[in-house]
């Protein structure tokens, strides 16, 4: 059976298996509570921040000021078990995740995550969603090391205009559902590596890459990739590997 036969029925089995791993019959009313964290940048010359959001809406921005991070997370006690760690210093360290037991009314009463990230410090960010709708606007933040691992939902990224700073390094996971990154082109990331997953991925490499050489490796899988690429020759170096 070849690979595009076989799509459907993957598909299925791996949105199955990663739901019912969080599966918990509970009906029960919804107990919502909310955990807001926030740190001054104080002595902090580069931040490393780990999330691994299972359930939920999740939206990531950027924010001038005297916080290093700010967040806040609406989530229902009853189903979702959060877990938030800081370390302080040079090389800061932040650590979010959260364990969500799915119920019969949780689509009704999903958490709700919104992280904001300090735009003048250097960042390492490694993030994973499972079953959820992310929106992560990019702009303006000195990332220098991206890691993002897709799961069942919906993931956009966006780069709004040219990075000040080229990032060293991004790479993809594209898991099962739909993942979107606009505007690679400003990101100037140096080295690219996109396992393309199952799901619908969409790459737009438009955008300000400057004095940036990109280098970028896609592995197709069984899933579907689109690229936009600019007009313009020598922008950036594209492998495609697929399998039959």
């Amino acid at each position: 059976m070849k690979a595009k036969e076989l799509l459907p029925l993957l598909v299925l089995t791996l949105v199955t298996l990663q739901t019912a791993a969080c599966m918990h019959i509970d009906s029960g009313p919804p107990d919502m509570q909310t955990m807001k964290e926030s740190r001054p940048v104080a002595g902090a010359k580069e931040l490393a921040v780990r999330v691994n959001y299972d359930v939920g809406a999740l939206e990531v921005r950027s924010v001038k000021g005297a916080d290093l991070f700010a967040f806040n997370l609406d989530y229902d006690a009853r189903r979702s078990s959060p877990q938030f760690n800081f370390d302080e210093g040079e090389q800061a360290r932040l650590t979010l995740s959260l364990n969500t037991r799915m119920g019969l009314n949780h689509s009704k009463h999903g958490s709700d995550l919104s992280l904001r990230l300090n735009d003048a410090v250097p960042l390492d960010l490694d993030f994973s969603t499972g079953v959820s709708d992310a929106h992560m606007d990019m702009t303006d933040l000195d990332i220098r090391r991206l890691r993002l691992r897709g799961g069942v939902g919906r993931t956009e990224v966006s780069f709004d205009h040219a990075m000040g700073e080229a990032m060293e390094s991004f790479d993809v996971d594209s898991g099962v559902g739909n993942l979107t990154i606009s505007g690679l082109g400003n990101a100037r990331v140096a080295r690219m590596r996109v396992n393309g997953g199952v799901g619908k991925t969409d790459l737009d490499f438009t955008g300000d890459l400057k004095d940036t050489h990109n280098d970028t490796e896609i592995n197709v899988g069984v899933g579907h990739v689109r690229l936009t690429l600019p007009r313009v020759d020598g922008y950036a170096v594209v492998r495609l590997v697929g399998a039959e």
